[in-house]
């Protein structure tokens, strides 16, 4: 397996671990998003995949979390963000062409 830079380890609630690929940090309204893919998707280098999208919050002086957004118009905004700053590594399909 290919050593990547920018994998980290997400738990979910039953102890699970996904391997994530971190591709951009996001500082919008004085909040901070991690924006990635699970890295299964990064190794298979995948035409098409899955963007997560998580608010990072400190969680003490050394480590922070990432947690879930549920506010759809947050991460429609940071998506938005995202898809500008990384127009020229990524091809981005429009959702209102496929409808």
């Amino acid at each position: 397996m290919e050593e990547r830079e920018n994998v980290i380890i997400l738990i979910d609630d039953e102890g699970k671990e996904f391997p994530f690929e971190v591709l951009d940090i996001i500082e919008e309204d004085e909040k901070r998003y991690a924006v990635g893919i699970p890295a299964e998707e990064a190794e298979d280098d995948a035409e098409e995949g899955t963007v997560l999208i998580m608010r990072i919050v400190p969680a003490n002086d050394e480590e922070d979390i990432l947690e879930p957004i549920e506010d759809q118009a947050e991460l429609e905004k940071v998506f938005e963000i995202f898809k500008t700053r990384m127009e020229e590594e990524f091809e981005f399909e429009d959702e209102d062409a496929e409808a």
